[in-house]
């Protein structure tokens, strides 16, 4: 399967890799959700997909555009403030922070408790953060019992790749609208490190993109605790 990005790079990936269900995945979802903002023609899914993940790119998406048409913008200058924070603030250093809150001020007062989907937007209106509960479908969130697992390293692995199959192709559909640019750049690395496993005979790594369906390569899971405020 070769596909091209908006730059007209071409990107192979093989029919085997979850990732080719991924990226039909993500294009139905880009298509709806431009469709849905713009007022455009019903956009028909692939026959590749499933039912059930259309519906979970359906309920994505619906939960996209309610975000999109509820922005709360900010005074903060996001560019202005990734020009003067570096890997070395670590908050550690009170008189740095308080410096750098000088400099950047967060452009709120308070705390707001929010419980709709939402983005938010910065002084110049781009958007900063997406807020989207209630993105995932039940079917998505309840295919199978969590186990513990240090690691995807070891037999278990293709079992819990193929399990998460769904969550990481909408997460990645939601990437693809989000931050298009960070979407292609992942599938132009997973084409050419898939090359290099074939030219190189690495035949574990080749296994392993057959079940890889996430355009993100790490995983983290929270289970059973609350993150705090963020």
């Amino acid at each position: 399967m070769t596909v091209s990005s908006t730059s007209n790079i071409e990107i192979t990936l093989w029919h085997t890799w979850a990732l080719t269900v991924t990226h039909e995945a993500c294009e139905y979802t880009e298509w709806k959700f431009n469709a849905e903002k713009t007022g455009g023609d019903p956009v028909i899914p692939s026959p590749n997909l499933d039912t059930d993940l259309v519906m979970a790119c359906d309920q994505l998406v619906d939960c996209l555009i309610k975000a999109y048409k509820n922005p709360i913008q900010m005074q903060i200058n996001v560019a202005r403030y990734s020009k003067v924070i570096s890997p070395k603030d670590t908050r550690h250093n009170e008189e740095r922070e308080k410096k750098l809150l000088e400099r950047c001020p967060p452009g709120h007062e308070g705390t707001k408790l929010v419980e709709i989907p939402m983005t938010i937007l910065d002084a110049s209106g781009a958007i900063i953060a997406w807020y989207v509960p209630d993105a995932l479908t039940d079917a998505t969130q309840n295919q199978s019992d969590l186990e513990v697992s240090a690691s995807l390293k070891g037999a278990s692995s293709e079992k819990i790749l193929k399990v998460i199959v769904r969550p990481a192709a909408i997460a990645t559909a939601a990437l693809r609208v989000m931050h298009p640019e960070q979407y292609w750049a992942g599938l132009r690395a997973f084409s050419s490190l898939g090359e290099k496993a074939e030219s190189k005979e690495l035949q574990e790594m080749s296994e392993t993109f057959q079940y890889w369906a996430s355009m993100f390569n790490s995983l983290s899971i929270i289970s059973n605790w609350e993150t705090p405020n963020h």
